[in-house]
């Protein structure tokens, strides 16, 4: 992998708000995924938690590539398209979900049962566009 782009600050914003984001993967028949969801910046990547059990998933271990884009609430035509790698790694724990439940006012309990077959789907940005 090559050096991960950088996200402007005139944007970053825009990725530290608890609003949900559209998550883009490339499924099974090489056509677009895109999914409504929480996520966290965590440096200069962008992490989420997925169940072992969701096709976008599967997507992430079979073409680990994906998007995440982010309108602002307040100027739809402030956006940030963040494009990049994918890495998947097991969260056996519950660490990361508890963090990022966490982060949008929620907690394990409150969450439901998470089945114990989480992951931690890590979006490593290689190209950044923003728009406003």
């Amino acid at each position: 992998m090559t050096d991960a782009a950088a996200i402007p600050e005139s944007h970053r914003d825009l990725l530290t708000t608890t609003e949900a984001a559209g998550f883009t993967t490339i499924g099974p028949d090489g056509r677009p995924q895109t999914s409504a969801i929480w996520f966290l910046l965590d440096g200069d990547v962008i992490r989420t938690s997925i169940h072992g059990s969701r096709q976008r998933y599967r997507n992430a271990l079979a073409t680990p590539a994906g998007s995440l884009f982010v309108i602002d609430p307040a100027n739809a035509y402030r956006t940030i398209d963040v494009r990049g790698d994918l890495v998947v790694e097991d969260d056996p724990d519950l660490a990361f979900l508890t963090r990022i439940l966490a982060r949008y006012g929620r907690t394990l309990e409150s969450f439901g049962p998470p089945d114990g077959d989480r992951h931690v789907l890590t979006l490593v940005p290689r190209r950044v566009r923003v728009t406003g």
